[in-house]
């Protein structure tokens, strides 16, 4: 009987072992690697604006009152917008990168890559 309980503890470790190298490192292990805690919860992974630069950029945008383009598409993060949508340039003062651009679609403000149309971040 105790082989058995063993055997089948053994069985489950070893199927459980794959999942366990996907699984989300600790903010310790973040740290460790040079990310902190405090900094993966500014922005989101892969963010180009950080959370600091999204709220000046909400700001700017409320002020520009750029019309929103209705798109039929889900709007997603890796998400190509279609090439009638009208992209802008992001402000000098929040900085960000130079290949990218910002547009309004479904009342959402959106970072997307100037060249491909791919959207990068979504704002709000």
């Amino acid at each position: 009987m105790t082989k058995k309980i063993a055997s089948c503890g053994a069985l489950f470790a070893l199927l459980a072992l794959p999942l366990a190298a996907f699984a989300e490192p600790t903010a310790k292990a973040q740290g460790a690697a040079g990310e902190t805690a405090a900094a993966s919860e500014t922005a989101p992974k892969g963010a180009v604006l950080s959370a600091e630069q999204s709220v000046k950029m909400q700001q700017y945008v409320s002020k520009e009152k750029r019309p929103s383009t209705k798109v039929s598409e889900k709007l997603a993060v890796g998400a190509i917008l279609p090439g009638n949508v009208e992209l802008y340039s992001l402000p000098a003062e929040i900085g960000g990168k130079a290949d990218v651009r910002y547009t309004v679609v479904n009342d959402h403000t959106v970072l997307v890559e100037a060249k491909t149309h791919k959207v990068t971040q979504i704002l709000n």
